[in-house]
C-alpha cells in the first residue's frame, strides 16, 4: 500500500470472460457480476478521488495485451499499479503474472504494486 493515496492507478485484470475453475465463478460470481463488481469498485474509487485507468487482457490475446500493456506503463504517469486476482489466483496464469511483475518493475520503477481480494477489492487496495 502506497504512504500516501494515489492520484491515478492502472488497474488491470482479465476481461470477464475470462476461462477460470469453477470454484473462481462459485467466489466471484458470472462474467457478468464480475463486470458489475468491476465498474462499481472503480466508480468508487473516482469518488475517492482517485483516477482508475483500467485495463482489461484477452486471455486469447495474451502477446497483444503485453504490448499494449507495456505501451501503457510507458505512456502513462501512475502513482500506483494494481495486478487483479483472477491473474494472480488461478495457477495456469502464473507465468503471466510474473511476466507482467516483471514489466512493472522494468517500465515503472518505483511505482508500487497494488493486490486486490477480487473484482471489488481494488478500492481497499487503493487506500
Amino acid at each position: 500500500m502506497p504512504d500516501t493515496v494515489p492520484k491515478k492507478v492502472l488497474l488491470m485484470g482479465f476481461q470477464s470472460d475470462v476461462s477460470v475453475p469453477q470454484h473462481f465463478r462459485d467466489l466471484f460470481g458470472t462474467p457478468d457480476e464480475i463486470s458489475a463488481k468491476i465498474r462499481n469498485d472503480h466508480a468508487r474509487i473516482q469518488r475517492a478521488g482517485i483516477t482508475p485507468v483500467a485495463y482489461l487482457l484477452n486471455s486469447h490475446e495474451v502477446e497483444k495485451g503485453l504490448k499494449d500493456l507495456e505501451s501503457l506503463l510507458r505512456e502513462g504517469s501512475y502513482d500506483a499499479i494494481g495486478i487483479g486476482a483472477g491473474v494472480r489466483l488461478v495457477p495456469a496464469y502464473s507465468a503471466l503474472f510474473e511476466r507482467i511483475v516483471n514489466m512493472c518493475i522494468a517500465l515503472a520503477p518505483g511505482v508500487p504494486l497494488l493486490f486486490n481480494d477480487g473484482p471489488d477489492g481494488s478500492t481497499a487496495a487503493s487506500e
